[in-house]
């Protein structure tokens, strides 16, 4: 029997082109086989969860942690204090701007990471936030932005300067002013319109949640990430380290959702990280719904659009 070669082709179907693809990861979904952060356990691994703040705007006087740290499986506790010994209190951001991980003197929005508590199970850690003592001194609140221009607003980002004197961040122009005066000048009409769109958050399925595993005998850390961009994190992760990129692997599983939410770096994972190098162990932390909700990934600002 003679089996002759047949020829191939290069039509759209083959090739991928012209017709709908088949989706190739169903059936291990469908049949409960996906990996999420929640499904990774690592030897040794240890939980956190983070102490927030019932104020929008409140002055710490002091944390006292002691309590918590009696209690069964605790660990440690990690304070703004504690990060700003090793300066990473603050961390940038892709908006080329920088960000609290954990505060220092003042918490700037309801919901903000104040401490974290570190323990051997998920269960100890959330019981020991509530054991985690902090002296608020509520500051004055504005959550309208036009009211956060005004003179008498309080002003928030103190870190810009001590000439800091008002709350607006950015200016930022683009194209030709008077040329663009001049073209609405000689049209026939112009229809001025303005737009609002309010505050949104795209609330998906997976909430944020990681896994700091740093290894001190080979000096490597394995940052397991529900993100979107993991080359992204890797570089953020060395600029608030100082780990070399070279060793620092990020590892993205399946993702339950994104939406541009889980572009960028929180502090959640900062202080994951911190802790991790602390203890020399894996450390896991995912937020539940309602910090993701309150504080969480991907929420935008109030846009106020004039055109």
């Amino acid at each position: 029997m003679t089996l002759e070669a047949q020829p191939t082709t290069t039509t759209p179907e083959v090739a991928g082109m012209g017709h709908s693809m088949k989706r190739k990861e169903d059936p291990r979904f469908i049949r409960g086989r996906g990996e999420y952060i929640e499904d990774v356990v690592l030897p040794n691994m240890v939980w956190m969860d983070i102490v927030r703040s019932p104020y929008a705007h409140a002055r710490i006087k002091s944390i006292d942690a002691t309590e918590a740290l009696a209690m069964p499986g605790v660990l440690a506790v990690i304070t703004g204090k504690d990060l700003e010994k090793a300066g990473l209190h603050w961390m940038p951001t892709l908006a080329g701007d920088k960000q609290m991980v954990l505060p220092v003197d003042e918490v700037m929005y309801q919901a903000q990471e104040v401490a974290a508590v570190i323990a051997e199970t998920r269960y100890q850690a959330a019981d020991a936030i509530n054991a985690v003592y902090v002296d608020y001194e509520p500051l004055p609140v504005v959550i309208d932005p036009f009211k956060a221009l005004e003179a008498d607003a309080p002003v928030l980002r103190k870190d810009r300067g001590e000439d800091k004197q008002n709350n607006h961040i950015w200016h930022w122009e683009s194209g030709d002013a008077a040329a663009t005066d001049a073209a609405l000048a000689a049209s026939d009409k112009v229809v001025p319109i303005y737009v609002y769109i309010p505050r949104i958050h795209v609330a998906s399925i997976e909430t944020c949640g990681c896994i700091s595993d740093w290894d001190p005998i080979a000096s490597h850390l394995d940052f397991h990430v529900t993100s979107q961009a993991p080359h992204v994190y890797r570089t953020v992760i060395s600029l608030v380290s100082g780990i070399p990129e070279s060793s620092i692997r990020v590892k993205t599983h399946d993702i339950g959702g994104g939406f541009g939410g889980k572009v960028p770096v929180y502090p959640g994972y900062v202080i994951s990280i911190v802790a991790s190098l602390t203890l020399g162990r894996p450390v896991k932390w995912i937020e539940d719904r309602m910090e993701y909700l309150s504080a969480g990934a991907g929420q935008a600002w109030d846009r106020h659009y004039e055109a």
